[in-house]
């Protein structure tokens, strides 16, 4: 009986570590192919960054610079595991699949945001030009950061 006592604690910890080392996927091979955030910025009158990025459901990022950002033409790349995990579960627990889509207002020289979501066989588009709608915001931060910020991106 001592032996199983003592025995107990090096198999508890040898599964903690075992599974430390393991990292599991949020989304499955089949979700994976079907999910994707795609940001459009688009032009104004002025000096307006315009771009359009995506990063899809297997952590690849695609990015086109087209007027007034550093990064011109066309680059990719990749994210990290825990950083798609992060922008999956955004999504996923803001239920922006359920959110109005169109936040237009008549503002001529406002550059129009486009934001497209596919996840789950549904897809969503929203569109903004006067400031990022409330519910949004975290998820345009992350698309930022992740794309047209991403210092890992390299041309192909």
């Amino acid at each position: 009986m001592r032996y199983v006592n003592t025995m107990l604690p090096l198999l508890f910890v040898a599964v903690l570590l075992g599974c430390a080392t393991t990292q599991q996927p949020c989304l499955t091979e089949a979700e994976a192919e079907r999910f994707s955030v795609t940001i459009t910025k688009g032009m104004c009158f002025g000096l307006c960054p315009v771009y359009s990025a995506t990063v899809r459901g297997n952590g690849r990022v695609l990015y086109d610079g087209r007027q007034n950002v550093d990064r011109m033409g066309a680059w990719n790349g990749s994210v990290p595991q825990d950083s798609l995990c992060a922008l999956v579960q955004d999504i996923r627990v803001r239920k922006l699949m359920l959110l109005d889509t169109s936040f237009v207002e008549n503002v001529p020289d406002a550059p129009l945001t486009t934001l497209t979501i596919s996840d789950m066989g549904r897809t969503r588009t929203f569109r903004w030009n006067m400031g990022t709608p409330e519910p949004l915001k975290g998820i345009v931060s992350r698309m930022i950061a992740l794309t047209h910020e991403n210092t890992n991106l390299s041309q192909p």
